[in-house]
């Protein structure tokens, strides 16, 4: 592979390493009551704890546009806060209070991997005419042609999803969730919010 390829492919690793960074280490387990217990939440505020604002803002607008449509008002962290604002506890507080959230659903990284195998490609033979007398006619020189090597990247996370209703400031819902060989990170987000969204509709917080 040319050493820029190689560069490019080594950079998008490390990009998507970092887009699927988050801040807390802690494992969640599943869990969910039963849907007749459940607070009457409608007025969530999404967040994902992220190193990286732009992935942080990919999954906030996509969760949060999911669960308006299945019937929850959702409203991303970056959107209430206005921008790329640090995720302080102070800070989520006075913009629930501000703004009546009456629930706020926190989404982060627990464990990655992002592992790269190598596929080389086929090679083939180009034949090189030395000369071009009669003499020459079966004189060639035989060159090896590589086809690039392919790098296949593929994707593990495993994303912690609890959600907390404002009133109690207590944890009403939780969710761990996996997600497998994955190629580009908005696969990983899609499937994500895919299962957090029929988590939240299995247990009665948002319609089916």
């Amino acid at each position: 592979m040319h050493p820029k390829s190689q560069r490019l492919r080594s950079f998008g690793l490390v990009a998507v390493t970092l887009l699927l960074g988050a801040c807390a280490t802690s494992t969640v387990a599943n869990s969910g009551a039963s849907a007749s217990a459940q607070p009457d939440l409608n007025n969530i505020l999404v967040i994902g704890v992220a190193n990286d604002y732009e992935g942080r803002t990919r999954f906030e607008r996509k969760l949060a546009k999911d669960l308006t449509a299945a019937g929850m008002t959702a409203t991303p962290l970056y959107v209430s806060a206005g921008g790329n604002k640090p995720i302080e506890r102070q800070a989520i507080e006075e913009l629930v209070s501000a703004n009546s959230f009456d629930g706020v659903l926190i989404s982060r990284v627990v464990d990655r991997d992002a592992g790269a195998s190598m596929r080389a490609g086929s090679t083939a033979t180009k034949a090189v005419r030395k000369g071009d007398r009669p003499a020459d006619l079966f004189r060639y020189d035989y060159e090896e042609l590589n086809e690039p090597v392919n790098i296949d990247i593929k994707l593990s996370v495993t994303i912690s999803t609890e959600l907390f209703a404002a009133s109690s400031k207590g944890r009403v819902w939780a969710l761990e969730s996996s997600i497998s060989n994955k190629e580009i990170l908005d696969e990983v987000i899609n499937e994500a919010i895919e299962k957090i969204v029929r988590g939240l509709q299995r247990d009665g917080f948002v319609d089916r």
